[in-house]
């Protein structure tokens, strides 16, 4: 059964609501779900393609201990510290390389700081 009209909740507007319980002239704008986080505002389109080219320039085996299994493109400069997206700037590594990569590389720049 459908539900009955009810009135906008904008106060002073009697229109009938078409959603969120107002009318389309006092509807809120709509959230898009395409649309980018500050952190991935500087990845470029075809990061994919990049990861792909990264994997296959460092031969699919982990640069710093040669595994081949959970393998993760890392950037060598980050992006938060001023790296790019450039293919010179990524680094193939395994999963457990890579947080130790991060876990230390983190850890000198705060005891610097």
């Amino acid at each position: 059964m459908p539900r009955a009209a009810s009135i906008c909740l904008r106060h002073g507007c009697t229109s009938k609501t078409t959603r969120d319980g107002r009318c389309a002239a006092h509807q809120l704008p709509r959230r898009s779900w395409d649309r980018t986080s500050p952190r991935n505002g500087s990845r470029p389109a075809d990061a994919a393609s990049l990861r792909s080219r990264a994997l296959a320039r460092d031969g699919f085996a982990c640069q710093a201990c040669g595994s081949r299994s959970d393998l993760e493109v890392d950037h060598t400069v980050p992006i938060s510290r001023g790296g790019t997206w450039e293919l010179a700037n990524l680094l193939t590594l395994c999963k457990p390389c890579h947080k130790r990569k991060t876990y230390y590389g983190d850890r000198a720049v705060k005891e610097r700081r």
